[in-house]
């Protein structure tokens, strides 16, 4: 049997949203698999370039120098931030590796000849 005064908050919770339209937060939903394939395919993949380029804006924002040095040299700071981010992302592409783990039950298949398997489904992709 329920609690009394857990039903009367609930019953008072769900009136107060209802004439305010009030909505909870709700939990992130995961996009359907076909989603997620089609949207990989707009995804331009990892750019040192771009990286390093939006590290150098957020520098010039919040007023750190970005112009080259009064002696007219180049300003080494920006020099390091490029080499630095061009070493993750290559590091990333030569080395990184993507594991999933599909739990038992999570793909349901119907056919002809399907066997049920109870153990997970490990996949590895790559990092483009």
């Amino acid at each position: 049997m329920a609690n009394p005064l857990s039903t009367a908050i609930s019953t008072v919770t769900t009136v107060l949203k209802t004439a305010f339209g009030v909505q909870l937060p709700q939990s992130p939903q995961i996009p359907p698999s076909p989603l997620i394939a089609l949207g990989a395919e707009f995804k331009q993949g990892l750019s040192a370039t771009d990286i390093a380029g939006k590290i150098i804006d957020k520098k010039k924002k919040y007023g750190i120098p970005i112009t080259p040095l009064p002696s007219g040299q180049d300003n080494l700071d920006l020099i390091m931030e490029t080499i630095r981010v061009e070493t993750i992302i290559e590091h990333f592409i030569e080395n990184g590796l993507i594991v999933i783990s599909i739990p038992p039950g999570a793909i349901q298949s119907v056919g002809y000849g399907t066997t049920i398997n109870n153990s997970f489904v490990t996949a590895k992709g790559f990092i483009r």
